[in-house]
Order: structure tokens, then C-alpha cells, then sequence
């Protein structure tokens, strides 16, 4: 038999304790027995080895092979740069490892300022005296104090309870507070048992004494807690996305130098010459500057997720809320306000009075049709009646006691109601059988009696009513039927429905009846359109609730939330998978009732169908299906540390909003990142044309190694980055979701980056050093100028032949299929600033003699940089004519990209 079911004597014999405690003795017994009353946090984490790791990224490891080769090129061909190319890759690689760590150290950081731990002292009874002590020396036996505002340290069965109220929204998702009694319960499951207690929830009213009979893992909130680390996580797409980059990226650099180490070396160029051509050419197809840019794109779309209320524990997870496609959202606190606040009051003399304002602190107003005098001041009475019988209270800063009892009050705080002039007597306590409360007042020498409770209560206790001139009268079967059924309409709207009644006598009977309070935890204004943004974006919404189903029904039909079918947790438990997974995929599903393996197995089934999930959840119930979802979404306020530790992202305002906020910039950063990986390929085919036509043709070097490492760890990054944080583009939540199969790097970027763009710019670069050549007299053919200065001045246009063009192509690659002028000139600040870095980079190629030294640049005068803007000027234009050409496409209804 289950502990809970056993009377109380057997209950205190079965874990060999008593009423008096335990003695301390025997607790130290305990102790070592059970060990401490803690839950196995997540291990502590080595930083040292975190920071290591990620220099074991994949792409990390290209750019250090990248770097060892060039290194292996300065040893056979000392004085070309390579050495400065090596240093300069394994700094960009220091560089993103050193932030990519400090972003998610940061993160770290926060989120154990969010946690909100079991409480330290606890107050117990030991060898029959009152002590407090710390929490996780509790054990199993030992008799817990618990009070109005405690919370609870472990699981326990209830010894004496006083008018006590739990909150056990962060076990079960329930947020109406629920009663405990000290009788035996039946029930089959022990979250249904109401004489128990469990860690982690919340004393709202009343006390009691407990005995504990599980500590530690062997709580069911660290059962739950266990469950969450066996979830295995899922690769973020991000993840897997820069795996697949920097594999086609490698095999394309390795297999292009192959090639041409075996052609130069047929050609008779000697094993040597051959092999450092070979390096140099894998070095110009690795995209140095990559890696720190997606990292920093990343990091500066988390930061204004946090601007947003949302902190992003890992950089890789910003990218997927763009490809969510499913949200599976708790009602209470992220749809809702988590504010019970009373909208509707109905007087017993007919009047129906509308009340705003929501919340416990924002002030309102009354609106009566035909209010008249005598109206407002039966009211007021009514009013009166219920905020005296309530023992919740608001202060400035603080609120205490249920929210139902709160919602009255802080109706009554709106309508400025006085009570000073009535003294408390005495108080008949709520219970779950009674479903009422009374309290008795004396005032002016009269005494009062006033009544809350369910209305098919209260109805039967009362004799009269006051009817439209503010006079008593008998309270008939046909009154009493007509009010039942305004009620009953409240009821419907899935409000919570009290009535309210007083009388002069000492007993509960004989009541004059008052009204009804219509009360309901609202949805936040911001919700509505938020999930009509949703239905735009192609994201499926579904709520996951506790709660009952008429009110999550209620709920979801004042948030527009489409809605099929309406299921219970026990509805889900009889259906099998396959039912189930089919009613997911052909059907809007709200689901109440909930508990944390339903919502487990419902992230489960979702993505077994192809959905990427978005899953919310605050309590510890949850913990599992926030791992097991693809992007776990924590609440920062009332949220567990077990539910945050799970979360990939926690949300600090608990508001629904805030996620599709979230959601908006996870797509833009997918396609920033594609506008800017776009433009770095576009600069490799400057970088590798030269070597190419230098290896068939009888031309100098166009192009030196350190020159490649000027633009690719120099004048790309920076506009590379102010790509990478562009505004949300305007349609950016009218598209699909970015699909689970959608690459970043896909034929529309090997064609744009390659042959479209980098066509023109490497026919740019190529353009500028022959046409500065010929226009100087020099002969095809003649290999004498190596290394004079009339050779670096040439190679100083091939360099600002691809700066130029680059400058032009960050400015039309700020959208990807919208005109650049759409964007607004001024808006990106980055990319502005960057524009000036760069030029005042080209001054310091062609004046600064440091600057030339190290990059092999030289003057050039200023008559040849003419050479640069015809092309520069056609990229933009042929790039925008593609763009408007797509857009023509899309209007014609057939959605294709030219080719």
C-alpha cells in the first residue's frame, strides 16, 4: 500500500519515526545512510577543457591545417610570406576560439544567476523541539514546519494541515493553487495524492506539519531532473550545417591543389615549385575569415535576442529558432500574465459591470450601463464584502496570498474601498468540501457576516437578494435559476465564477446574496498578434497546459490559436504512437491536462514527422521534453533550475512574444549568414584566379600570399560582419520557416559567390593588373619584373581590383532577393563604418610604406584607378537586375530562381 493511503500512525511507524522528530543522532545515521538532500547537479564545467574544444571545431581544424601548411610552404620557400600567413590564420582561429568561448561563458554566468535553488534553512522538529536547518541535511523522517511563503525542501506526507494551499505549477504545470489535507488519500498516482507535498513547490496560504519520506534523487522533482540527462540532444542545424561547409570547402581547396600539383609537376616545374603552388592555391580556396564571422554574426544576433528578452545559452542554437516550425507553448505565465484579475462582475440586481485594467497594480474603471448613484454604491458594498473576506494583501512591492483572493483585492484597491471601519472576529476557513469561506466583522456595534464560494454553494445558503432599488427581497426559485444561469454564461467563457453574499447573523445561513465575480489569468495584450505573426510565418502554435481544457479552450480562442481537437493528458496515454503522430500531422491539437511524459512523447512524436520544435516550459516536469526539443525555451522568472539548465533558451520576461521575437532573429541570421558567406566566396575567385592564369600564362605573380590574407582576414571581415547583422528583412516573417534540408551554403550561393559575382570580380582584379602592365609598356611575356617595384604596383591593382568590388557587393548583398535601396542607406551603422575602413585601408596600401612593406603593395597613381570602377559599378547593377528579376519571377506566381 502507497505511504499516502496509510493513517497517520502508520504512516510515522513505516519510517520509524514520530511526531517529536527525529533525534540527532539517529538524523546522522540518516545522513550517511541516504546521503545529502541535494539534487546531482550538472557537473561542475572545466573551462579550461572548454576553451580547448573549440579548437577542435571542424572548421577550427581546417584553418589550423591551413596554417601548418603555410608554415611547411615558408620552410621550402622562405621569404614569400608564408610564415606571416600562418601566424595571421592561427590568430583568426585564436581569435574566434577566445569568443566563441567567452560568449557562452557569459551565458553560463547568467544563467546561474537566474537559479533559483531549494531554500537553505528549513525550519524542523527534532528530539520534540523547534529548530532551522539546513536544507540538505533533511532526511527521510524528519518532521518538516512548513508556513505561508516556504518552500518545500523535500517529499513529504502531511501530518496537520491549517486552511493549507501548495503551488505545484513547477511539478505538474498546474497553476491554481491546490489544497492539502492530513486525511489518507487513494489515489493511484502520487501527484494526484492530496495529503502530500513535494520539493521544489510553493507554500501559498495556510501551514501544516509533514514528515518527509524521500530526499535528494528520490524526490519526484529529482526524478525528473535524472530523466532530463538521459535525453539525448539533437545537433543544432547550425552544427551540422558548418560541418557540411567546411567539408565541401576542404575537398574543393585539397582537390584543386592536387590538380595542379600534378600538372605543374608534369609540366616540368620541379617537385618543389609545384608543391608550393599547390599550398598556395589550398590557402586561397580556405575562407580564413569564415569562421570569426559567423561566430561574431552569431554572437551579435544573441545580443539582441537578450535586448529582447532572450538569452541564448548556446551561439549554435540562434540559427535554429529560425528553423522552427512547430512552438509547443504552457498557457499560464507565457500566454497568460500568470495575474488572476477579476473583468466581470454581475450584481444581484441585474447590473453587469465591465471592469479594466489588468493586473494587481494598474488602476481601472467601472462601467455600469445606466449607472446611476444607487448602483455605484451597491458596488462599492459588494466590493466590500469580498475584499473583507479575503486574507490576501498587495503592497508596493510585494503580493501575498492565492490570486483569486488577489484579483478581489486589487479590484476593490480600483475602486479606492475603505474597510478600516470594520474588526475582524473570526475566520471559517475554505476547504475543498465546503467550497466557501466566511468572515465575521463587527462594526458600529452591528456584526457582519460575509461569504465567497462556488455559486451552487452559496446559492442554497441564501434567503435573499437585492434586487434594483436596493431593497432585500425573498430569494425565489426563479431568481435563484436565472442567477445560476448568468453563471453558468461566465462559466462558459471559462472564467472562474465566486458568488458573494452577506448576512447579520454569526452562522452561514440565511444569506443575503450579492452578485457573482467573473475572474480569469488574462492573456497578455502582445499575444494576439504575436501568434497571428506566427500563422504568417508558417509556425503551427500549440498549447501544452495543466490546465483544464475549457479554460485552455477559452484561452486559446481570445489568442486567434487554431484549434482542431482539444485532448487530455489521459487521452494521449490511450492513443498509440502512430494515432497520435497522424493526428499531429493532419490537425491543430491543444493539449490540457499535461503532465511532463506526455510532453515528452509529444516532441518526440513532432519530430519523428520532420518538425523542428520549439518547446517552453518553466517547472521541472518539463525538463525532459526541453532537452529532448530542438530548441528547449525556459522561463526566466518562474522558472526551475532544472527546467533552465535543460533550456537552450531562456526567456527573461516569460513572455510568448519574446520567442517569436526569437524566432524573427534566428531567420535573419540564417539569411545574413548566407548574404555573407556569399560575399567571401565571392572574394576567392580573386584569390584563385591569378593563380591560375599565372600557371598557364607567362605573366607575374597578379597576386601574393599575404595580399590573399589581406582580404581575408583583413578587408572581408568587417563588412563580412555588417552583413551578418542586418536588420530583419520586411517579409522575413511572411516566408516558410528556413526547411530542416535548406543549406546555407546551396547552389544559389555556389553560383552567386563563384560564378556570378566572383566572376566579375575576379575579371575585376585580373582587368586591373594587365591593363596597369600593358598601359606601361610592358611586354606578354617578360618575367624580369618579379619583385621590382613596377611588379608590386600591378599587384596592388589585382588587390584593389577585389577590395573594390567587395565594397560594392557588401552594399548589394545587404538583401538577398529586395533592392539594396529597400534597406535604407544609413541604417546599417556597421556596414558604414566599414565602407570608411576600407578606404582608409586602400590609402594605407598605396602611402603607407610600412603597410606596403609587409603586403607588397607600392603607390599607384591615381590616373590608373580608373581602371577599378567599371567593374565595381557593374557588379552592383547586374546583381540588383538578378534580384528584380527574381522578385518578377516570384509576382508571376511560379517561385523560381532564374538561372
Amino acid at each position: 500500500m502507497n505511504l499516502y493511503s496509510l493513517q497517520k500512525e502508520d504512516i510515522l511507524s513505516r519510517l520509524n519515526t514520530s511526531e517529536s522528530g527525529l533525534e540527532e543522532q539517529e538524523v546522522e545515521r540518516r545522513l550517511f545512510e541516504v546521503g545529502l538532500n541535494e539534487i546531482e547537479k550538472r557537473k561542475k564545467k572545466n573551462y579550461l577543457k572548454e576553451y580547448v574544444l573549440q579548437y577542435t571545431q571542424f572548421f577550427a581544424i581546417l584553418l589550423e591545417v591551413a596554417a601548418v601548411l603555410s608554415f611547411i610552404a615558408d620552410y621550402y620557400a622562405p621569404g614569400e610570406g608564408f610564415d606571416i600567413l600562418g601566424y595571421a590564420i592561427l590568430g583568426a582561429v585564436i581569435i574566434n576560439a577566445t569568443f566563441a568561448f567567452w560568449q557562452e561563458y557569459k551565458a553560463d554566468k547568467t544563467v546561474e544567476a537566474l537559479l533559483k535553488l531549494i531554500p537553505t534553512l528549513v525550519k524542523v522538529r527534532r528530539d520534540g523541539e523547534t529548530r532551522e536547518v539546513n536544507a540538505r541535511i533533511i532526511v527521510p523522517g524528519d518532521v518538516l514546519i512548513i508556513e505561508e511563503g516556504d518552500r518545500i525542501a523535500a517529499d513529504a506526507v502531511i501530518l496537520e494541515a491549517n486552511s493549507l494551499y501548495v503551488n505545484n505549477a513547477t511539478l505538474t504545470g498546474e497553476a491554481r493553487p491546490a489544497r492539502r489535507i492530513d486525511e489518507r488519500d487513494m489515489s493511484e498516482s502520487i501527484l494526484d495524492a492530496r495529503n502530500v507535498i513535494f520539493a521544489g513547490t510553493t507554500v501559498t496560504s495556510g501551514n501544516g506539519l509533514a514528515v518527509v519520506y524521500a530526499t535528494g534523487t528520490e524526490t519526484e522533482f529529482g526524478k525528473i531532473a535524472s530523466l532530463t540527462r538521459e535525453v539525448e540532444k539533437r545537433r543544432t542545424p547550425m552544427q551540422i550545417e558548418i560541418i557540411r561547409i567546411t567539408r565541401i570547402l576542404t575537398f574543393a581547396a585539397l582537390l584543386m591543389g592536387v590538380v595542379f600539383f600534378i600538372l605543374g609537376y608534369l609540366s616540368g616545374q620541379g617537385f618543389l615549385v609545384a608543391a608550393i603552388f599547390a599550398l598556395s592555391l589550398i590557402v586561397a580556396n580556405v575562407p580564413e575569415g569564415m569562421l570569426p564571422t559567423i561566430t561574431l554574426s552569431l554572437s551579435l544576433a544573441s545580443r539582441n535576442m537578450a535586448r529582447r528578452n532572450a538569452l541564448i545559452k548556446n551561439l549554435d542554437s540562434v540559427q535554429t529558432l529560425g528553423s522552427a516550425t512547430v512552438i509547443c507553448t504552457d498557457k499560464t505565465g507565457t500566454i497568460t500574465r500568470n495575474e488572476m484579475t477579476l473583468k466581470e462582475i454581475y450584481l444581484s440586481s441585474g447590473e453587469e459591470i465591465s471592469v479594466s485594467g489588468e493586473g494587481y497594480y494598474q488602476s481601472g474603471e467601472f462601467t455600469i450601463q445606466n449607472e446611476t448613484p444607487a448602483s455605484m454604491e451597491r458596488l462599492r458594498f459588494f466590493l466590500t464584502a469580498g475584499m473583507l473576506n479575503c486574507r490576501a494583501a498587495i503592497q508596493e512591492y510585494q503580493v501575498f496570498g492565492d490570486p483569486t483572493e488577489l484579483s478581489i483585492v486589487a479590484a476593490a484597491r480600483k475602486a479606492d474601498i475603505d474597510t478600516s471601519g470594520y474588526t475582524k472576529c473570526r475566520e471559517i476557513p475554505f476547504s475543498s468540501e465546503r467550497k466557501m469561506m466566511s468572515t465575521l466583522y463587527e462594526k458600529d456595534g452591528k456584526s457582519f457576516i460575509f461569504s465567497k464560494g462556488a455559486v451552487e454553494v452559496l446559492v442554497p445558503l441564501s434567503d435573499f437578494y437585492i434586487n434594483e432599488d436596493g431593497e432585500a427581497r425573498p430569494f425565489r426559485e426563479k431568481e435563484k435559476e436565472e442567477f445560476v444561469a448568468r453563471a453558468e454564461v461566465f462559466e462558459r467563457e471559462a472564467y472562474r465564477v465566486l458568488a458573494v453574499a452577506y448576512g447579520s447573523e454569526q452562522e452561514e445561513r440565511g444569506l443575503t446574496m450579492l452578485g457573482l465575480i467573473a475572474i480569469m489569468d488574462l492573456p497578455r495584450e502582445e499575444v494576439y498578434d504575436a501568434v497571428k505573426k506566427c500563422h504568417r510565418a508558417g509556425i503551427r502554435v500549440l498549447m501544452l497546459t495543466g490546465d483544464n481544457p475549457l479554460t485552455a479552450e477559452a484561452i486559446a480562442q481570445k489568442i486567434g490559436l487554431d484549434v482542431d481537437v482539444v485532448l487530455t493528458g489521459d487521452d494521449t496515454r490511450k492513443m498509440p504512437d502512430e494515432d497520435l503522430q497522424e493526428l499531429l500531422t493532419a490537425q491543430n491539437v491543444l493539449f490540457a491536462r499535461m503532465r511532463s511524459e506526455h510532453k515528452l512523447r509529444i516532441a518526440m512524436l513532432l519530430q519523428n514527422i520532420g518538425e523542428v520544435v520549439a518547446m517552453t516550459g518553466d517547472g521541472v516536469n518539463d525538463a525532459p521534453a526541453l532537452r529532448k526539443s530542438d530548441i528547449g525555451i525556459s522561463m526566466g522568472i518562474k522558472g526551475t533550475e532544472v527546467a533552465k539548465e535543460a533550456a537552450d533558451m531562456i526567456l527573461l520576461d516569460d513572455n510568448f512574444a519574446s520567442i517569436v521575437a526569437a524566432i524573427e532573429e534566428g531567420r535573419t541570421v540564417y539569411f545574413n549568414i548566407k548574404k555573407f558567406v556569399t560575399y567571401i566566396l565571392s572574394s576567392n575567385v580573386p584569390e584563385i584566379v591569378p593563380y591560375i592564369l599565372f600557371f598557364f600564362l607567362r605573366i607575374p605573380l597578379p597576386l601574393s600570399v599575404i595580399q590573399i590574407l589581406t582580404i581575408d582576414l583583413g578587408s572581408d571581415m568587417v563588412p563580412g560582419l555588417a552583413l551578418g547583422s542586418e536588420a530583419p528583412e520586411e517579409d522575413i516573417m511572411r516566408r516558410p520557416p528556413v526547411g530542416k534540408h535548406e543549406r546555407i551554403l546551396d547552389r544559389e550561393v555556389f553560383k552567386r559567390g563563384y560564378a556570378f559575382l566572383g566572376a566579375i570580380e575576379g575579371t575585376a582584379a585580373m582587368f586591373a593588373f594587365l591593363g596597369f602592365l600593358f598601359l606601361n609598356g610592358w611586354q606578354y611575356g617578360d618575367l624580369s619584373i618579379t619583385n621590382t617595384e613596377f611588379h608590386r604596383q600591378a599587384m596592388t591593382m589585382t588587390l584593389l581590383g577585389a577590395i573594390s568590388c567587395q565594397l560594392f557587393n557588401a552594399w548589394t548583398l545587404r538583401s538577398w532577393e529586395f533592392s539594396a535601396f529597400s534597406r535604407g542607406l544609413l541604417k546599417n551603422k556597421l556596414l558604414i563604418l566599414a565602407i570608411v575602413l576600407e578606404l582608409i585601408w586602400i590609402y594605407t596600401l598605396l602611402n603607407v610604406g610600412a603597410v606596403q612593406f609587409i603586403f607588397n603593395t607600392a603607390h599607384v597613381p591615381s590616373i590608373y584607378l580608373l581602371l577599378l570602377v567599371p567593374f565595381p559599378i557593374l557588379l552592383f547593377a547586374s546583381h540588383e537586375l538578378y534580384k528584380y528579376r527574381i522578385r518578377q519571377r516570384r509576382t508571376q506566381g511560379d517561385g523560381s530562381v532564374p538561372d
